[in-house]
Parts: C-alpha cells; sequence; structure tokens
C-alpha cells in the first residue's frame, strides 16, 4: 500500500535531517574536520533528495485518497444512507480547497463511519446521529499538527553562512524532523482507518443483505 511507502519516505527524511542536524551542530560548535565542506554539501542534498521522494509520494497519495473518499461516499449512498450532509463530488473538492480541506475531509470520513454502521438498517435517516470513530479524529489531530509544525519551519533565505544561518537552519530541520515523525504516526493511523472503513462497509452490506426477505 502506497502509505507504506509513505512511511518509508518519512523516515529516509528523518534520517537525511538528522544527519544535517548533527553536520550543523559540528559546525556550530566548531567541531571542523578537513571534510566538513563535503560532509554540509552531502547533507544538503540528502534533505533534497529524502524531500523531492517524499513530495512525490505525498501527491500520489492524495490522488488515490481522493479516488477512495469518492467512491466509499459513493458505497454510503448504496447502503441508502439519504440525506447526506455531503455529495460525492465533495470526496474530491473537499480535499483540495485551501482552508476548507482542514475540515471538509473529517466530516466526510466521519459520516462514512456513522453511514456503515451495520446496526443502523436500510433507509434509516437517523444514521448521521450515530457515533463517530474516535481513531479518524486522532488520525486527523495527528495530520493536520504534522502540517502545522512543517509549516512554522521558517526558511532560510539568508545567504550569509554566520553563526546564526546553521542556527536557524537547524532549528528549522528540527521542526521538519518533528512534523516527519508525527507524520509517520498519521500514516499508521490512516492505515488502520481505511481498512476499518472498508471492513464496516463490507459488514454493514451483508447485514442488509441478510436483512433482505427471500425471494419466492
Amino acid at each position: 500500500m502506497l502509505l507504506g511507502l509513505a512511511i518509508a519516505g518519512a523516515v529516509f527524511l528523518i534520517i537525511a535531517l538528522a544527519n544535517r542536524i548533527s553536520v550543523t551542530d559540528d559546525i556550530l560548535n566548531d567541531r571542523f574536520s578537513f571534510d566538513i565542506v563535503k560532509r554540509a554539501n552531502d547533507a544538503d542534498d540528502l534533505v533534497k533528495a529524502a524531500g523531492a521522494i517524499y513530495l512525490l509520494v505525498a501527491l500520489v497519495l492524495l490522488v488515490l485518497v481522493i479516488i477512495w473518499t469518492f467512491r466509499a461516499m459513493k458505497n454510503n449512498e448504496a447502503l441508502g444512507r439519504t440525506m447526506p450532509r455531503f455529495k460525492p463530488g465533495w470526496g474530491i473538492a473537499g480535499w483540495l480547497i485551501p482552508f476548507a480541506n482542514l475540515v471538509i475531509p473529517v466530516l466526510i470520513l466521519q459520516d462514512l463511519w456513522r453511514g456503515s454502521d451495520p446496526a443502523t438498517a436500510r433507509g434509516d435517516t437517523t444514521w448521521r446521529s450515530a457515533k463517530g470513530s474516535a481513531l479518524i479524529g486522532w488520525y486527523w489531530a495527528a495530520f493536520i499538527v504534522s502540517n502545522a509544525v512543517r509549516l512554522g519551519a521558517t526558511s532560510n533565505n539568508d545567504n550569509e553562512y554566520t553563526a546564526k544561518y546553521f542556527d536557524d537552519l537547524k532549528s528549522q530541520d528540527s521542526r521538519n524532523l518533528a512534523g516527519s515523525a508525527i507524520a509517520i504516526a498519521a500514516a499508521v493511523l490512516a492505515i488502520l482507518m481505511f481498512r476499518r472503513l472498508a471492513a464496516r462497509q463490507e459488514a454493514c452490506l451483508l447485514a442488509q443483505q441478510q436483512a433482505w426477505p427471500s425471494a419466492g
């Protein structure tokens, strides 16, 4: 599953960031060696490569999550969940609209959880009042926090290689490392969430089929 690759990409990025933090720390503490310039350049190149791989996987993953969300919302309709809060088209737009994508996707996921409750009869209009999922809540919290931490890492645009430059770089890399670690937790929670949602929809369909009167 691509989420596994996302975890691997995040681990690679953490290793690259930790390596550059180590090199930066050596520079700040005057622990120079004959190869310090090469180490610094290699550390920069590793972070750039790891960042590019992580971004590529994240973009592909976003496309697949959008497709999955749309199909799951259509499944919700097929299960007889009437008057949904969002139409399936929002399963696409909800992930892409700035600021709205901080709220709409988690509302959709919670509605998918409520709509896939096998104990709720087909056509029951009260399905949206069912209990939501703590797993989805924890996943979304980790996802938002990971992105907030990384966005809070101020870019270092200083071209002067002063102590302040390296101190800012170390701080930026530390925040990105922390954000990547939280992203791994979010990815693990996402794997559990998607699997449970898919299993619940299958169980709900089976329960509805068993409740249908036998033909003849």
